[in-house]
């Protein structure tokens, strides 16, 4: 790269996020932490009265812990010895059809090739972590009642016209790059003229209410989940926030538009949902679309989309936001690259050819799970008092045990690879096969590095992130010199970690593993390249049409 080519003029600020959800302060908080300076900007004051998501996946906590957040977040949300079954039943008052076993928190171990596992936490108190984090860097700027009027890309920057709704004063906000991240109805994303594709799925409701006598006036015990099962089918779920008593109601929903529910409609579901009355406060409550959606386009040359600005997911496996924090760790080192002069022409087009694959993916995935719970109608014998309706019941029961609806999710939620990415040192042997469902540590080209414990008792992850690492492995590790002196010439950050652990040897295939600062292998091999400048050159989006033929003859 040249640096006249991401000349930018004169800008107020590096990059401005508009969006203060989970996915713009995710953005914000990993470019805080790399030390780079940006503006947050969010219309509300920021409190979250209704939770969209409630789990935080194996992928986005090993970014928390990146933060310095993990501990606080593992102490957050459910009791860590709280059960996280899965409860089918037809009212809470009747009959129980089938509990999936889930562990507790604390109970909980990681898979191979992971430390880290899936905390439930919901967004009411996830978000406020984040943001005490962002306001508490350096580097970041926020904004908060301040609303994005519009803006201008030109061939040096992007004008942003912010409105300050305590005031009302306008003004106009220069920057080198715009990042939306204001959620499906994104006006950044119709400013730009792209479009999302796909299909609606159902018009639906969810609500938070408040109880103490939930828990009580049954006999099914703690749980994560409860889903009553009627005669027609699935129809809500109801599950527990923070192991007291907030509880949150998830309806399923219809395909009829015209779905709509009040206040008085959603009291009357709890009622049914218990299956006699009971005192409870409606907290929040909101109608919503279950859709299926992926953006065309993810960015122009210096607008950027992030999160449901891009992808709306059904939240049946909690892809959503936690896709979306895979889209802000994706551009963030990418924009330190940018501004500090070491990236290519070709690292921020890198964005959309990685991350748009991972939403098409996972927009996919999230509908077959919410497809999978929707059970055929039993029929009127699901309720009746009879051996026929036993026979009924016990099929369903049956059907509910086998786990099909909610199969394990570490394939999606850290098992996801960059096939065909620009960036990553493509091989001629076959990449391994991905499980939607079970995750196979790999160290294949895009595929996030695999974690370990070294010796020194710290996780292999925490040497990820803030530069480039070469993992080395061996008791007589290949000489890493020639990849080193590379990134020396092209002024990337490259660290090099001697591993001499067996267990990691075989975790890691190769003798030579090179990580990217997001924590996703560019390249491996065993022995040093022919052309390490070509390998270096690719990794930060310089590749040229040789690079290949260059190593071809090693």
């Amino acid at each position: 790269m040249t640096h006249s080519e991401h000349d930018t003029d004169q800008a107020d600020v590096p990059i401005i996020i508009v969006g203060g959800g989970p996915v713009g302060l995710a953005l914000a908080a990993d470019l805080g932490w790399r030390g780079v300076r940006c503006l947050l900007v969010e219309q509300s004051d920021g409190e979250v009265l209704l939770p969209k998501t409630n789990g935080v996946n194996i992928r986005t906590m090993e970014f928390c812990r990146r933060w310095g957040l993990r501990d606080t977040i593992r102490n957050s949300g459910l009791p860590k010895d709280w059960p996280r079954d899965q409860v089918y039943l037809t009212s809470m008052m009747g009959a129980e059809l089938a509990r999936l076993k889930v562990p507790s928190i604390a109970a909980d171990r990681p898979v191979r090739g992971a430390i880290e596992t899936f905390m439930r936490i919901p967004q009411t108190a996830f978000d406020p972590i984040l943001r005490d984090y962002v306001l508490d860097r350096p580097s970041v700027a926020t904004r908060y009642q301040t609303r994005c009027e519009g803006f201008e890309e030109d061939a040096k920057g992007v004008t942003v016209t912010l409105t300050d709704l305590a005031t009302d004063i306008t003004e106009p906000v220069r920057c080198a790059y715009l990042v939306g991240c204001e959620g499906a109805n994104s006006n950044i994303r119709d400013a730009l003229g792209f479009k999302l594709e796909g299909r609606t799925l159902t018009y639906s409701t969810n609500a938070i209410f408040r109880s103490t006598d939930f828990l009580t006036l049954h006999d099914k015990g703690k749980g994560r989940a409860y889903n009553v099962i009627s005669p027609d089918g699935p129809w809500a779920q109801i599950i527990s926030i923070n192991g007291k008593d907030l509880w949150g109601l998830h309806m399923h929903g219809s395909k009829d538009p015209s779905f709509n529910m009040s206040e008085d409609d959603i009291a009357d579901a709890l009622r049914r949902f218990m299956g006699c009355d009971f005192d409870f406060e409606i907290v929040s409550c909101v109608n919503w679309v279950r859709r299926e959606m992926v953006a065309d386009h993810y960015a122009s040359r210096r607008v950027f989309l992030a999160g449901d600005a891009v992808h709306l997911l059904s939240p049946s496996g909690t892809l959503g936001m936690n896709t979306g924090n895979g889209d802000s760790t994706n551009l963030s080192w990418k924009f330190e690259a940018v501004l500090n002069g070491w990236a290519g022409d070709a690292l921020l087009a890198s964005y959309e050819a990685e991350r748009r694959p991972i939403g098409q993916r996972n927009i996919v995935a999230a509908t077959e799970r919410f497809e999978a719970a929707r059970l055929k109608g039993p029929g009127p014998l699901l309720l009746e008092d009879s051996p026929a309706g036993e026979r009924v019941r016990a099929e369903v029961g049956a059907k509910l045990q086998k786990g099909d609806i909610y199969p394990p999710s570490e394939g999606f939620q850290i098992g996801y690879r960059y096939d065909d990415s620009p960036l990553c040192w493509p091989e001629d042997t076959p990449a391994p096969a991905l499980s939607r469902t079970t995750y196979a540590p790999s160290t294949y080209p895009g595929a996030r590095a695999p974690d370990a414990w070294l010796e020194d008792g710290s996780p292999l992850i925490d040497r990820f992130g803030a530069c480039f690492v070469l993992v080395r492995l061996g008791a007589e590790p290949p000489d890493a010199s020639a990849l080193q002196t590379a990134a020396d010439e092209r002024g990337v950050p490259l660290d090099v970690l001697d591993i001499a652990d067996p267990e990691i040897e075989e975790l890691y295939e190769h003798r030579l593993v090179l990580v990217r600062p997001d924590g996703h292998v560019a390249w491996r091999g065993d022995d040093p390249p022919a052309d390490a400048t070509a390998i270096i050159d690719r990794a930060r989006g310089a590749a040229t049409p040789s690079d290949r033929a260059n190593l071809a003859a090693e």
